[in-house]
């Protein structure tokens, strides 16, 4: 599954001008554990909980954007929708559920 983040033009904030896209199975254990030591994974299908999750954890939630998206600029970040970033931690949340089960299953 791939996880993306659209970069928007500072003029024109309905442009987007770059999007950085990842595969969610590329995760690393670290990024994984430290998302779910901020988010609540139980309520990531309510965008109004992940919404909330976003603004309480919002300087946490930096360094492990910029883990994910190697390439992202810290110029950049600033040019990220809020709908995109609780768009982008419900990806995240999904890509997490899916590498613990693809881990789960080789375990086995």
């Amino acid at each position: 599954m791939a996880i993306s983040l659209n970069i928007y033009d500072p003029k024109d904030k309905k442009k987007v001008v770059k999007v950085h896209e990842v595969e969610g199975y590329d995760l690393m254990l670290g990024t994984i554990e430290d998302f779910m030591d901020i988010i609540d994974m139980d309520k990531l299908d309510d965008d109004k909980e992940v919404a909330k999750m976003v603004i309480k954890s919002y300087k946490q939630l930096k360094p492990l954007i910029m883990d994910i998206f190697p390439e992202l600029q810290d110029d950049e970040y600033k040019l990220i929708k809020v709908s995109d970033l609780v768009r982008l931690i419900v990806q995240i949340g999904t890509a997490v559920v899916e590498q613990l089960d693809f881990i789960k299953s080789s375990k086995n």
